[in-house]
């Protein structure tokens, strides 16, 4: 191709680089650090050429029916209907035409498979067209489709691309580090979970999500690893057919963090549906004298369900029997019901199968298991605006954390526990890092940790998912370079508009800078909720009142959530 964007390994370099520095520049006595200078195009996250990372697709010798990479070498979005090949495909309803997405939600006629793979000339393992998931990921998302450009700063994840002056982190998304790589996570030991790669795909699901932005529904192997683990699989669950009271067999306990002993009581409900039919499972077209196995949890007075979805995958043992990781035995212990729903032809919900009373040889089945084994995914909800014709959507992220704005009002957003729900997803990696405070915890290293396990306290509140530079970082009033910049409060006596640039960014460059992907810089995240949060002991003193209208030399307490 005669020219593409983001260079893997350009790029991979310039991270390396820019953290190797930051780094090196921390452990001396603070000296300045020293934008690298890079040419125009690196800055706005694109280069000329990555062709080492691809097959030498050039249409003609290189090519497939499909033209899978046509159009990557353009950015501005003009090129959409060539890259995503799913374009005028979907026939809808009424028998006009639509655009399907790429990333799940396959029509039956789908063509969006070309739009990552070519079946007989890929670059890489999984007929990827390019070499690696990071290439093949940000061969488009790097602003070809006109959106979705990961390389510019969002106030949801931050930037992999930065303005590189200044404050520059970014998660090596690359495969270039493992999974152990993560701190607080297991840094040890030959676990697969832990050995593999961290790549784009850790992250997100390319092929399709319960949760929002693709994220994965099995980060780090966790959904199939027992809770003492740190997962979501649940083991040897009975089926009952009463849950008028606790069911002693469904107990499970387990070690916690911090050595104590959890349990947990689940159970496997059957029944018939009677002639009052749930709205989940009518959604699926379950309906009166079908039979349901729901998944259960007490939670101290009740059973309620849980509506985890459950995880497909197998494995193989010795003999090379595939094992399902969500699978139920009969009174012999053999597997008789799995989730290879088409195989088997039930209907999977949030945290259910159906079998309708018309498949009668399936009924009587699943009428005779008695304990199962389940995975189950994670699900990440984010306050999103409506799609728009191209299927993009907006993300508020304080709605994770605040369910008041900075006025006292409302935000219309929040959600109770998707907070929560997020910071569990990042604990998949970072798993000592979930955390409550007041107790040392910690699956692989004990120690006093900042609170996590709260909607206040979740891990996106404090820190970008992608990467973050000076230009994106916030001060303890939530205000970041532009807002600064805009705002007459801040160094009011400097108005020539280079040199205000020049100071608001001096301002906001991080002193201590790391790799912890901050949404503040230095320690402003304490200090922006630390004065509402046990503030008794760090209330300014009558040396440096409080200034609801701040400058660079008043108080700058109460982050503003509006982002």
């Amino acid at each position: 191709m005669s020219k593409i964007k983001v260079s893997f390994s350009f790029l991979l370099t310039l991270m390396l680089v820019a953290m190797f520095s930051i780094v090196a520049s921390a452990a001396g006595s603070n000296p300045v650090v020293t934008p690298p200078g890079d040419p125009a195009d690196v800055q706005a996250g694109v280069v000329t050429t990555d062709g080492a990372n691809d097959n030498s697709y050039d249409g003609t010798v290189k090519s497939n029916a499909n033209k899978t990479g046509t159009g990557i070498g353009t950015n501005d979005g003009s090129t959409f209907n060539q890259v995503i090949k799913s374009d005028n495909n979907m026939v809808k309803a009424d028998g006009s035409h639509g655009t399907q997405r790429t990333h799940g939600s396959y029509m039956n006629n789908t063509n969006s498979c070309a739009s990552c793979h070519q079946t007989h000339t890929g670059a890489s393992k999984n007929l990827l067209f390019k070499d690696g998931e990071y290439a093949t990921c940000t061969a488009c998302h790097d602003g070809t489709l006109g959106f979705y450009n990961v390389f510019t700063g969002s106030d949801s994840a931050g930037t992999f691309g930065g303005t590189h002056d200044g404050n520059m982190s970014v998660h090596l998304a690359n495969g270039t580090v493992k999974l152990n790589a993560a701190p607080g996570g297991k840094n040890n030991g030959t676990d697969a979970n832990w050995t593999a790669e961290f790549t784009c795909a850790s992250c997100h699901a390319p092929h399709g999500s319960y949760s929002d932005r693709l994220l994965h529904t099995d980060p780090n192997g966790m959904g199939n690893l027992t809770a003492d683990k740190g997962g979501k699989r649940l083991e040897n669950l009975p089926v009952v057919t009463d849950i008028s009271a606790k069911v002693p067999g469904g107990d499970f306990t387990y070690k916690n963090a911090m050595n104590e002993d959890v349990t947990i009581n689940y159970v496997l409900y059957r029944f018939d549906i009677g002639t009052t039919v749930d709205a989940a499972y009518s959604a699926k077209g379950l309906t009166t004298g079908d039979t349901v196995i729901q998944l259960m949890k007490w939670n101290g007075t009740k059973y309620v369900n849980d509506t985890d979805p459950w995880l497909h995958g197998y494995d193989f043992d010795e003999a090379h029997v595939k094992h399902y990781w969500t699978a139920f035995k009969d009174s012999t212990g053999k597997e008789v019901f799995d989730t290879d729903q088409l195989k088997k032809g039930e209907i999977l919900g949030a945290g259910f199968a159906g079998v309708p009373a018309s498949k009668t040889t399936l009924v009587t089945t699943v009428k005779s298991l008695v304990s199962g084994n389940v995975a189950r995914g994670y699900v990440v909800k984010l306050d999103q605006s409506a799609p728009n014709a191209n299927n993009v959507t907006t993300t508020t992220a304080s709605s994770l954390w605040a369910s008041k704005k900075a006025d006292g009002t409302a935000n219309p957003g929040y959600v109770s526990g998707r907070g929560v729900a997020m910071s569990g997803f990042c604990a998949a990696c970072h798993t000592d890092y979930l955390a409550g405070s007041g107790k040392e915890t910690g699956q692989f290293d004990h120690a006093y940790r900042h609170t996590t396990t709260s909607d206040s306290y979740t891990c996106v509140r404090c820190h970008y998912a992608h990467g973050t530079d000076v230009t994106i970082m916030r001060d303890a009033r939530g205000k970041k370079v532009a807002d600064i910049i805009a705002d007459p409060n801040y160094f009011s006596t400097v108005t020539d508009p280079t040199e205000r640039e020049t100071l608001v960014k001096d301002y906001m460059m991080d002193k201590n800078p790391s790799s912890a992907l901050k949404r503040y810089t230095n320690m402003a995240v304490c200090w922006g909720c630390h004065t509402s949060s046990h503030s008794e002991g760090t209330r300014n003193t009558d040396t440096f009142q409080y200034n609801p209208t701040a400058d660079e030399d008043n108080d700058r307490n109460g982050i503003e959530f509006d982002y």
